[in-house]
């Protein structure tokens, strides 16, 4: 029989808003007499989501008096945001076991961890942490939650349900308004932690790429996006993308202008010599005009949308869907105060819920391949893979090969390196993907170092503990200019003028803080530098004196790299960081979808009134991510976040 929960067990199962606290296995208990502190002021360290969380407690004899938690480095607006609720916590609950904030919650968990040792400290207590290392569950779908009818407290009805307020579900829930249909949204999270949209996205045929006259053939979009994935993209879900995504772009443009933010078109030299395809698809958010903030376009979109009819409910969380015979016909959820709702839907629910790269276990179950690449998981906090059990359990399959989408921007400290099977957590290196020297620990060169970002991270699991170190000197504004990298990874403007991701002035600002927080070491000298990363220093210096000749000609003899991407290390100080995995953004493996963005069973037929789009959604991606194709991610889940809300209102 399936499990049957209670309200209170499903509150329980951290399924719900409320995080659960006490996560560490820690080998003392919480105070509970007086007069047990040595007073004093206590610090302590723990490893956050994207940097080191440092919480700072004073304790008299019998109490908490004052308590310090420092976030500034985590993700802005999300971990960085909840330094305060964490302090008043500590200090009213006298008790590092805390719960955490939801939306936050590797942030939460570093803060309690090291609140814990700071209470260790003062009681003079052992602090036992337990190895918290994901291991696979083979059972990690698990059988789908039974809630007992009498639970639910309430029920609403709408044409189209769209689940997720992200890149996919805003723009589906857009799309079904504007046709008309009663439609709701719902997100897991309040609105200051709801994800947002990414800022860029992939397209053919805008209006912009038309004017501009760099518009890239359908077809030629439609193979790479197939010879990337070794033929596991289904074409015909490929060509859905190339004939749709230009009137998506336009709508967005259009949206965003009305809120007055600019969308532009990404164009890049193609007369520069280059070993892999690039495609001028992106067209990206351009904040050098407004403040950022990770919900603006999804806000321009909402605004939009909600005098059209669109209703939202925030804190609200699909449990399972519903069917009425093989149709899928709603869901039941739980909202912000712990009680079962049940949505009923005349037209279909959108499932844009996101993948599974926040649920270390399923990721360790799917793809324990991906665990020794990771070395900062950027993954939406919401990313669990609900959905993907969700329409698991209704009949629906799910792609075989299993595929992250993780990028070559982690730094770890000169004393770290790779375990086997698993790397270390460290910062977020930005510039990681800037092809410098890159050499293994026994100070070689062993690679082109301008390739895809994964494929770097491919080379460098062949080397010792699947670590490298990554070289600069104080040239490298000027070097990094030169070497004019595509996507995100471009630090100054495109070549027509639209902004970077991130500007190289942000990017300055980041390394200064890595080097504080220990990971990037600076010398005067080479031998100085190589010392301080623990690299072999006669080795190192012959590997640097190669490459300098190398870049000297103008021409890489060695590995191949394009000549103009070589660099010279001759101008102190110089710098360096270990890398050890990168940046693990997001799963891009989830339910198999037919043309009508319908989930499909086993033998092929649609699921009706259920549709998948964005990253639970598959078909589309395998083995490696197109990223010199920019936005190839997020201009699919818009795209077709927008043509499912579509469908849902006319049922096709």
């Amino acid at each position: 029989m399936p499990n049957e929960v209670s309200r209170r067990q499903f509150l329980r199962s951290g399924l719900a808003t409320a995080a659960g606290a006490a996560l560490f296995g820690l080998g003392f208990a919480p105070k509970a007499a007086a007069g047990i502190y040595t007073p004093g002021t206590y610090t302590a360290v723990s490893r956050g989501k994207v940097s080191d969380v440092t919480v700072t407690m004073t304790f008299d004899a019998d109490s908490i008096t004052d308590v310090k938690v420092d976030v500034s480095g985590e993700t802005q607006g999300i971990g960085a945001a909840i330094g305060e609720k964490m302090e008043q916590a500590l200090l009213a609950g006298q008790t590092w076991e805390i719960d955490g904030v939801t939306g936050a919650t590797e942030t939460s968990d570093a803060v309690r961890k090291a609140a814990a040792a700071c209470v260790a400290q003062a009681t003079g207590s052992e602090v036992i942490i337990e190895d918290n290392r994901p291991t696979a569950n083979a059972d990690w779908l698990g059988e789908e939650p039974e809630v007992p009818e009498e639970s639910i407290t309430a029920e609403f009805e709408c044409d189209v349900l769209v689940v997720g307020a992200g890149t996919s579900g805003s723009f589906a829930a857009c799309a079904a308004v504007e046709e008309g249909a009663k439609t709701i949204l719902i997100e897991r999270f309040n609105h200051d932690m709801a994800s947002g949209i990414r800022d860029t996205l992939a397209a053919c045929g805008s209006k912009q790429q038309l004017a501009d006259g760099d518009d890239v053939d359908k077809e030629r979009a439609i193979n790479h996006l197939c010879n990337w994935s070794q033929g596991y993209t289904r074409r015909s879900l490929a060509r859905l993308w190339a004939d749709n995504s230009g009137e998506t772009m336009d709508w967005f443009t259009d949206r965003l202008a009305e809120g007055g933010v600019r969308f532009l078109h990404e164009i890049d030299d193609h007369e520069l010599p280059s070993n892999y395809e690039f495609l001028d698809v992106g067209h990206s958010t351009q904040y050098s005009d407004v403040m950022y903030y990770a919900q603006l376009s999804m806000d321009k979109l909402l605004d939009y949308a909600t005098p059209l009819g669109l209703e939202i409910h925030y804190e609200t969380t699909m449990v399972k869907l519903e069917k009425d015979g093989e149709r899928v016909c709603g869901i039941i959820a739980v909202n912000a105060e712990g009680e079962f709702v049940r949505y009923r839907t005349a037209k279909g629910v959108v499932v844009a819920t996101g993948g599974y790269g926040a649920n270390m276990e399923m990721v360790a179950a799917l793809q324990p391949q991906t665990l020794e690449q990771i070395c900062v998981n950027y993954n939406k906090s919401g990313s669990k893979g609900d959905g993907i059990k969700a329409c698991l359990w209704a009949g629906a399959v799910m792609d075989t090969v299993h595929t992250p989408m993780i990028f070559d921007r982690g730094a770890v400290k000169p004393d770290q390196q790779g375990l086997p099977g698993q790397s270390v957590p460290g910062g977020w290196f930005w510039m990681g993907s800037q092809p410098f020297l890159k050499v293994n620990l026994r100070g070689e060169r062993f690679m082109n170092e301008y390739q895809p970002y994964d494929y770097v991270l491919h080379q460098a699991a062949m080397q010792p503990a699947h670590t490298y170190v990554t070289v600069w000197d104080s040239t490298f504004e000027s070097d990094i200019e030169r070497f004019a990298t595509h996507g995100c990874s471009r630090l100054y403007p495109h070549e027509n003028g639209a902004d970077p991701v991130f500007p190289m002035g942000m990017i300055v600002g980041m390394n200064e803080g890595l080097e504080a927080e220990g990971y990037i070491q600076r010398a005067d000298t080479l031998e100085e530098l190589a010392e301080k990363l623990n690299l072999p220093v006669e080795t190192f210096m012959k590997t640097v004196e190669r490459y300098n000749e190398l870049a000297a000609k103008g021409e890489d003899e060695d590995f191949g790299k394009e000549g103009y991407r070589l660099s010279t290390l001759d101008s102190a100080p110089f710098f360096g960081t270990r890398q050890c995995g990168g940046y693990f953004i997001c799963t891009m493996d989830g339910i198999q979808i037919d043309d009508n963005l319908h989930a499909i069973r086993a033998d092929g037929s649609p699921i009706e009134g259920l549709y998948v789009v964005g990253d639970c959604s598959g078909n589309y991606f395998a083995g490696s991510y197109p990223n010199l194709m920019g936005g190839a991610a997020a201009g699919r889940s818009t795209t077709f976040g927008r043509l499912a809300g579509k469908f849902a209102a006319k049922g096709i």
